[in-house]
């Protein structure tokens, strides 16, 4: 029973944490399309289009960065359950909001409503994971979180392609309210949410043990920001580097993507698929005892952001589908390496203040998720190819530096 018991709570931290990722994806293939159609009703050149979807994609997870480590460290003090359901119910609202808006502003403040809520779900969401699981297991229960976290992310683009076909021309028209082909996907996932309130509230418990014990070890810790951060410093880099670029390459895909290639959401959906196979398919190999006997952390390190940084630059040179597919799994290659170490890192090196670190890596992901999209859309107005460019060479010049520096410990 205690073993099922286990489980259930599991489960329902990883459903919680693939919707939320679901959420973060299903709006990139779309995004594109949806912003141009709003912003040329208020007269907006495309330049100031392609800002824009770097800006709204930007918007979510600065309030993460700003509110995740305050977040964790709440958690800590007084249970986790509360929290996940806040963010649950936060992440509806958001998803019914961006389904109905008719208005530049409108998106805006359902992204905002998204990014304070939604922060509380991840950092939460892997403390509690850090919380039921112990050495090796924790480790395969980080990854197997990053694995669904990683699905649902480039799940979403898939799911947003899919559902907004062009092909379905009906729409309702509430004055400030719309629904037409675009809602879909964000009406499915808030329906989804909803699904999932009760398993939230019933499965997880009232963690009154948990909550007791949380606080006593914040209590004896006496946690502070500053000594935690420059532990965690050398790790919080490396999260920062891969979620910045990331969130680049996810950006500038779908505009690249759109404008240089003509493709249609389907075929965009259809890029980040191939990269959430890789990544589901790798990210636990990447942590199982087996991988971690012939390659070490710091060589899966070093392997990965290679390999991250090789596929987006190898995107530059293609532009028929097959192999633009290819490249993308090169990179999902990589980034399954880097995700689950760096997190098992932070995690590993915080001990008892779990949720705090969680929070602060999730803030500091959240700052490079923050600078990604509006550099990469910036860039891209400079010249299409520099997103690319930048951001492959970073990322292999971050896994020269990680073979070269040996005083860190991985």
């Amino acid at each position: 029973m205690k073993t099922f018991g286990y489980r259930k709570k599991l489960l329902t931290i990883l459903l919680l944490l693939f919707l939320v990722a679901l959420g973060y994806g299903v709006i990139l293939p779309v995004l594109p399309f949806f912003t141009e159609r709003l912003a040329m009703g208020e007269g907006a050149s495309q330049d100031s289009i392609t800002l824009q979807i770097g800006l709204l994609t930007s918007v979510y997870p600065f309030f993460q960065m700003v509110l995740a480590p305050f977040w964790g460290r709440w958690s800590d003090r007084r249970g986790r359950r509360t929290l996940l359901l806040m963010g649950l119910l936060g992440f509806i609202l958001m998803q019914v909001l961006i389904g109905l808006v008719t208005s530049l502003w409108a998106l805006y403040a359902a992204r905002i409503i998204g990014g304070i809520f939604t922060s509380a779900s991840i950092p939460v969401g892997y403390a509690l994971i850090s919380d039921l699981t112990t050495g090796n297991r924790r480790d395969m229960g980080i990854a197997l979180a990053g694995t669904t976290f990683s699905l649902g992310v480039v799940l979403g683009p898939f799911i947003g392609g899919v559902l907004s076909r062009t092909d379905l021309h009906w729409e309702a028209d509430w004055g400030h309210f719309l629904i037409n082909d675009y809602s879909v996907p964000f009406l499915f996932l808030a329906g989804l949410g909803l699904v999932l309130v009760l398993p939230v509230w019933h499965w997880l418990g009232k963690e009154e043990d948990l909550q007791n014990e949380q606080a006593a070890k914040v209590e004896v810790s006496a946690v502070q920001w500053r000594v935690l951060f420059n532990r965690l410093f050398p790790y919080l880099l490396l999260s920062f580097v891969y979620q910045m670029v990331l969130t680049l390459f996810e950006t500038v895909f779908s505009i690249y993507s759109k404008d240089e290639l003509a493709y249609q959401p389907s075929a965009i959906g259809h890029g980040f698929m191939v990269c959430a196979l890789v990544m589901a398919l790798l990210q636990p190999v990447a942590v199982s005892k087996k991988t971690k006997q012939l390659i070490n952390r710091r060589n899966q390190l070093v392997l990965g952001f290679a390999l991250f940084g090789a596929g987006i630059l190898l995107l530059l040179l293609v532009s028929s589908l097959p192999l633009v597919l290819l490249f993308i799994g090169l990179a999902a290659t990589g980034a399954a390496f880097i995700a689950p170490n760096v997190t098992t890192l932070v995690s590993l090196e915080a001990g008892p203040d779990t949720g705090s670190a969680l929070g602060l890596q999730k803030s500091t992901d959240g700052l490079g998720q923050v600078i990604g999209p509006i550099a990469g859309s910036w860039f891209f107005t400079i010249d299409t190819d520099l997103p690319y460019l930048l951001s492959g060479s970073i990322v292999i010049a971050l896994a020269l530096l990680i073979a070269w520096r040996k005083g860190v410990a991985y």
